[in-house]
This record gives structure tokens, sequence and C-alpha cells, in this order.
């Protein structure tokens, strides 16, 4: 999908209101697209490439920004690819959401293959029963 075509689509999640269509959320940070409710986030980040530093990038930046009285979860699309997967991005990215959870807000990450997100012509909502089940949850490989 294209960055345009993603960034025009309504994504949404119970109690959050669009806030932006990638923009600039902090100097330096522009997701793809940020929903909100007070301050909490959603950021919605939307990977066509196969290489594991954008993800990981993704992370850190979303890390940053949900700090103090920020807090907010983190959804990777993906594209998937022969050596790109959604389980091997979680897998990849839980020792780091592991290390980053005392340092910061950012609550769950998800990551979801874009065709199962934008299904029957819009996206899934986001926490809704479908979305948990073509979703996968970065796992912290200890407790919080």
């Amino acid at each position: 999908m294209r960055d345009s075509d993603f960034k025009a689509l309504n994504h949404n999640c119970q109690g959050y209101k669009p806030y932006l269509r990638g923009g600039e959320l902090a100097p330096g940070y522009k997701p793809d697209y940020v929903l909100r409710a007070g301050t909490d986030f959603v950021i919605l980040e939307s990977e066509k490439a196969s290489s594991r530093k954008h993800f990981l990038g993704g992370l850190l930046k979303a890390a940053h920004f949900l700090r103090e009285e920020r807090v907010g979860k983190l959804i990777f699309l993906l594209t998937p690819r022969d050596n790109t997967t959604v389980e091997q991005i979680a897998r990849h990215l839980s020792p780091y959401l592991a290390y980053l959870a005392e340092i910061s807000n950012l609550r769950d990450v998800f990551v979801v293959k874009a065709g199962d997100y934008c299904c029957q012509g819009g996206p899934l909502a986001i926490a809704g029963l479908e979305f948990e089940q073509c979703a996968t949850k970065v796992a912290f490989p200890r407790e919080r």
C-alpha cells in the first residue's frame, strides 16, 4: 500500500480521535498516522521495507516520544516478504521493548500484516476482536 493511501484511511480505536496523518509528532519524528485520547496515543507505522533496522528505529522513536505524561501503543503494519514475517519482526523487537519499558510509557507493540488489517475495504478497529485475532503482540521476555 502506498504511504499516501495508508495515511488517507480512517484508522479507528474506540475513544481516540485522529490526530496526525504523517506530520511531525516531535522534532525528527514523523509517524505515518496517530490517534489520540488526551495524553494517550496510538501510533501506526506502515512498513514496506524488510530491514529490521526500520522497525527498531520506529520502536525507539515511539518509546522516546511516549515519556513523561504521554502513554500509548505502537502498531506496525507489515507487507511480508520471504525474509520478513510478522512473527520474525515481533521476536526481533521483544528484547528491545523489554529494555525500553524502564524508560518509556510505551505499553504495547503489535505487528500486523497490512493485508489483514486493511481488509474488506477499510481498516480494522484497533483493539477490536478482529484486530486482536490477526495482530501479533510483541512479547516481553520478562514481566514488566
